[in-house]
C-alpha cells in the first residue's frame, strides 16, 4: 500500500490522480521525499482500512501540509465525496494542514458553516472544528476541482485521532439495528431480502404497517401497484419517536397498537375531549361548566359524503366558524385585488392610447421643422446672399406654400425658433457645379463634403467642417468669442468668427446628430460643444504653426 501511494505522488501533477487511486491507505506513513528509514514522531501514519473509511492516496506536501486524495464511490468514479480516515504518530502541539483536494461538488454545506467532524481516543465523542479553521474553495493547481482545507493542532502524542465528513454511520451498525426490531415481533414491522449488492451486502425491504392491511399490501407490491392504506381518525395515536445514537443493543420505546377498535362513539367522544383540551391550552378557550363538549363540535355520528364506510371526523365549531371568516377574508380581498387589477388595466390602455397621439405628434412637428428650414434657404436665396439660383426648381420640390399664405410663413420663419429635424443630406443641401450650398451663402466642395459624412465622432466632423468653412489661414488668426484669455495677463484678443458661419456649423452638426437620435436632451447636449471643438481645432493649428517656426529657426541656425 505504501508503495502504490509513494508511486502517485512520484507521477509529479493530478492527471489520471483518480484513476490511480484503487484503495484506501493502510498505516501510510507520510515521509517528506528523499527520506528512507522508519518515521520519526511527527512523521503521520494516516489508515483508512476500517468499515466506513476513506482515503485512497496522501501527498506530503511540507512539514505542515499534506495533500488527501478521497475515493470516488463504487461503479461511479465521478462522485467524491466522503471521507473518514485516523492519524497517529504525531507529536505534541503539532500544527497541520490537511487538503481534500479532489471534491466533486460544486455546492457543499462547507461554505454554509459545516465543518469536519473529530474525535480521539482520549475524547471519543464526536465534535466539529471550529468554522474559522475551514476553507471550502476551488483550487486551479487540482484541475479546478473543489478543495476543503482545515487546520488542527494535535494536542496529545498518545492519542489516535480520526476525521470524517459528518457523523459515521456504519453498515454493521444499521444491520444490527434491524436484527434487534425484528427479534421484538412486532406486528406492525416486517422485514424482507430483496437481493445482494455488488459488494454481496444484503438489502433488505422494509415494510411498516398494521396486520390489516399486510395482505392486501403484499399482493399490491407485487402487481407493483402499491397502494395507500386507508386512514381515520380512530387508528392515530400519539407515538414517540426514539433515536439510539449510543449502542446497538440499547432499548428502544415504541407505543403498542390498540387490539380491534373502539366503538365510533367512545373514540368520537375520546378525541373530541382531547382537542377540546389542546383548545384550551393554546387558545384559552374557556367552557362553561353547563356546556357540554358535544354541545360545541357537529354530531360525530352524522356520515359525511364520500367516505366510502370511514369514521366521520369530529371538528370543533368555533373552529370550523374562525376558518369559515378567514375564507371569507380571503375571498373578499382577492374581490379586491380583481377590482384593482381591472382599473390598472383600464389606465394601462389610456396610457397606451395617449402614447400613440403623441408619437402622431411628434411626427407632425418634424415634417413642420423641416418645413420651416427649407423655408428659410428659399428666404435667404431670394434675398441674394447666394449665387442666383431658378426658382422653379425650388418650386418643383414643392417648398412654396400657396401666396395667400407666404406673408404668414415667412413671419414664421423670421420669428420662431430655428430647430430642423432629421431629413436627408441630400433633401437639405442643394448641389450645384460640383459644389454644396450649406446656406447663407456658405459653398464647399461636394467631394470634401461627403467624406465629411463619413467622419466617425462630432469632434472630428466639427474641426474638419470649420477647415472647410474658414480655412487654416483664418482659425488661426482668430477665436470663438473675440475675449482674449484669462490664463494670459498680457494676452490680446483676436477678431471672432462669424456668427452666421457658427450657426451653419451647428446646423450642420445638428443635421447629423438627429440622423442618429431622437431625444432632445442628448442633440442639445452634444450641440453645446461646438464651440469647444472649433477652440481645440484653432489651439492645434496654432500649435502646429509654431513648431514650423521652431524647426525652420533651427533650421536656420545651423
Amino acid at each position: 500500500m505504501a508503495e502504490r501511494s509513494q508511486t502517485a505522488s512520484e507521477a509529479g501533477n493530478d492527471i489520471g490522480a483518480d484513476e490511480i487511486i484503487a484503495g484506501n491507505v493502510s498505516k501510510f506513513a507520510a515521509v517528506p521525499v528523499g527520506y528512507y528509514g522508519s518515521p520519526k514522531k511527527g512523521h503521520l501514519i494516516f489508515d483508512a482500512c476500517f468499515e466506513s473509511g476513506n482515503l485512497g492516496r496522501v501527498d506530503h506536501v511540507s512539514e505542515f501540509e499534506y495533500d488527501l486524495f478521497i475515493r470516488p464511490d463504487t461503479c461511479n468514479p465521478r462522485f467524491r465525496v466522503w471521507f473518514n480516515f485516523t492519524v497517529e504518530n504525531v507529536k505534541e502541539s503539532q500544527r497541520v494542514i490537511f487538503n481534500i483536494v479532489n471534491f466533486s461538488k460544486t455546492k457543499s454545506l462547507y461554505r454554509d458553516g459545516m465543518t469536519p467532524m473529530v474525535k480521539s481516543t482520549s475524547r471519543p465523542k464526536w465534535q466539529r472544528l471550529p468554522p474559522k479553521n475551514v476553507y471550502y474553495y476551488r483550487c486551479p493547481d487540482h484541475r479546478k476541482n473543489y478543495v476543503m482545507s482545515f487546520a488542527f493542532c494535535f494536542d496529545r502524542e498518545d492519542d489516535i485521532y480520526q476525521f470524517a465528513y459528518c457523523y459515521p454511520y456504519t453498515y454493521t451498525r444499521f444491520q444490527h439495528y434491524l436484527d434487534s426490531l425484528e427479534k421484538r415481533n412486532m406486528d406492525y414491522f416486517f422485514r424482507e431480502q430483496l437481493g445482494l449488492s455488488v459488494q454481496q451486502r444484503q438489502l433488505d425491504l422494509l415494510t411498516i404497517t398494521s396486520p390489516e392491511d399486510k395482505t392486501d399490501l403484499e399482493n399490491s407490491v407485487m402487481q407493483k401497484k402499491i397502494k395507500i392504506p386507508k386512514l381515520s381518525l380512530s387508528h392515530i395515536e400519539d407515538e414517540e419517536e426514539v433515536r439510539d445514537y449510543g449502542d446497538d443493543d440499547g432499548e428502544f420505546r415504541h407505543s403498542k397498537r390498540q387490539e380491534g377498535r373502539k366503538s365510533g362513539e367512545a373514540s368520537a367522544h375520546k378525541s373530541i375531549e382531547a382537542v377540546v383540551a389542546r383548545l384550551e391550552k393554546q387558545n384559552g378557550l374557556s367552557l362553561a361548566g353547563s356546556a357540554s363538549p358535544e354541545d360545541l363540535f357537529v354530531d360525530p355520528s352524522e356520515g359525511v359524503e364520500g367516505t366510502d364506510g370511514l369514521d366521520a371526523a369530529a371538528v370543533p365549531r368555533a373552529l370550523y366558524e374562525e376558518l369559515l371568516r378567514g375564507y371569507q377574508q380571503q375571498q373578499e380581498e382577492m374581490r379586491h385585488l380583481q377590482q384593482e387589477l381591472e382599473r390598472t388595466r383600464r389606465q394601462l390602455v389610456q396610457q397606451a392610447k395617449k402614447l400613440k397621439e403623441c408619437g402622431t405628434l411628434v411626427a407632425e412637428m418634424k415634417e413642420l421643422r423641416d418645413l420651416n428650414r427649407r423655408l428659410q434657404d428659399v428666404l435667404l436665396l431670394r434675398l441674394g446672399s447666394g449665387p442666383a439660383i431658378e426658382l422653379e426648381k425650388v418650386k418643383s420640390e414643392s417648398l412654396e406654400p400657396e401666396p395667400e399664405l407666404h406673408k404668414t410663413f415667412s413671419e414664421e420663419a423670421n420669428t420662431s425658433s430655428y430647430y430642423p429635424g432629421p431629413a436627408p443630406v441630400m433633401d437639405k443641401y442643394i448641389l450645384e457645379n460640383g459644389k454644396v450650398h450649406l446656406g447663407s451663402g456658405i459653398w464647399v466642395d461636394e467631394e470634401r463634403w461627403h467624406q465629411l459624412q463619413v467622419t466617425q465622432g462630432d469632434s472630428k466632423y466639427t474641426k474638419n467642417l470649420a477647415v472647410m468653412i474658414w480655412g487654416t489661414d483664418v482659425l488661426k488668426n482668430r477665436s470663438v468669442t473675440g475675449v482674449a484669455t484669462k490664463k494670459k495677463k498680457d494676452a490680446i484678443p483676436k477678431p471672432p468668427l462669424s456668427p452666421h458661419k457658427l450657426s451653419i456649423v451647428r446646423e450642420c452638426l445638428y443635421d447629423r446628430i438627429a440622423q442618429e437620435t431622437v431625444d432632445e436632451t442628448e442633440i442639445a447636449q452634444r450641440l453645446s460643444k461646438v464651440n469647444k471643438y472649433i477652440c481645440e481645432k484653432i489651439m492645434d493649428i496654432n500649435k502646429s504653426c509654431k513648431n514650423e517656426e521652431r524647426r525652420e529657426a533651427k533650421y536656420n541656425l545651423q
